[in-house]
């Protein structure tokens, strides 16, 4: 699986969801089911690295990153994990001189 590929399924799944582990179903779906790029136990592993480190629940996207794909996985899954929030900025923007 190229990077691209990676960032844009990890992307979809981290967009479409509203909290930290409501994306997992649709990470285990995509890398798991569809596309064998991980593994069940390496997407545990994974769960359990991002929950016993400090920081947001949504973090275990990174660790799915490195096992998919190594240190370029690892950019790609944090690029996919801080998008959707990056993006909200210039919406409210835009949303608030809509409105005005």
């Amino acid at each position: 699986m190229s990077i691209i590929a990676l960032y844009l399924l990890l992307l979809k799944a981290t967009a479409t969801s509203f909290a930290g582990m409501g994306s997992l179903p649709q990470i285990r779906q995509d890398l798991v089911v569809t596309h064998n790029v991980i593994t069940d136990e390496q997407l545990s592993q994974a769960v359990v690295i991002g929950r016993s480190a400090p920081g947001p629940v949504g973090a275990y996207v990174v660790s799915i990153g490195y096992f998919a794909r190594g240190w370029p996985g690892v950019v790609a899954a944090w690029l996919a994990m801080v998008t959707p929030a990056l993006l909200v900025i210039p919406l409210v923007t835009l949303l608030r001189r809509w409105l005005h």
